[in-house]
């Protein structure tokens, strides 16, 4: 378990480098280490989990089943940024949200609150829940005007250049379900993109 704590204390300290030694040394205390299997679920639909999860190593998905009885991805949560069912953390209900890991992944669990009340003794935590709130925000923000705007091939250039990561830890079908698009059509474009990188090193 010391193995992990410090592999923790070192991710913390690279993703938020205004953390002081205390500062992550009492996130820790509040925090639960957790390795995940592939497609374990942590936050069922239904549930009102008041927990953030901060992604070490892996990447969760959060979906919803819609009328037709599909789902539908809403959050793709990379390594290194914080996640969590906003229906609970902020409004204290029940979330809509099913959250599951793709692949093994490592989380640090914490209460949301536990952190608010961390955050009066050690203002950069304060820091590390806003930095938080930023990037979720900005990053849905961002899919909803790619949905509306972009079209499919557009929308494959963006998260490939936002969050490259995504195609090496997450399955096609889930980025495909992500972009709003069927998983032979990403299959389709990624080709299109490989073969054009292709042809562009044969003309250098």
């Amino acid at each position: 378990m010391a193995e992990y704590i410090e592999r923790a204390r070192q991710i913390l300290t690279s993703t938020y480098p205004f953390l002081t030694n205390d500062d992550v040394k009492a996130l820790l205390g509040i925090s639960q280490f957790r390795t995940l299997h592939n497609k374990e679920i942590i936050v069922k639909s239904g549930q009102n989990i008041q927990s953030s999860f901060f992604i070490l190593k892996g990447m969760i998905r959060g979906y919803f089943i819609n009328k037709k009885g599909e789902e539908k991805n809403i959050f793709l949560r990379p390594e290194h940024t914080i996640t969590g069912a906003p229906e609970c953390l902020f409004l204290n209900q029940p979330t809509k949200y099913t959250f599951e890991s793709i692949l093994e992944t490592e989380v640090l669990v914490f209460k949301y609150d536990d952190l608010k009340i961390l955050g009066r003794k050690h203002p950069n935590i304060i820091q590390v829940n806003f930095d938080a709130l930023h990037e979720n925000v900005l990053t849905l923000i961002s899919r909803v005007e790619s949905l509306i705007d972009l079209t499919p091939e557009e929308r494959y250039e963006a998260i490939l250049e936002r969050s490259p990561q995504f195609f090496q830890t997450a399955f096609n079908k889930h980025i495909a379900n992500y972009l709003g698009i069927t998983a032979v059509s990403l299959s389709r474009i990624c080709l299109l993109y490989t073969s054009d990188a292709a042809d562009d090193l044969l003309c250098v």
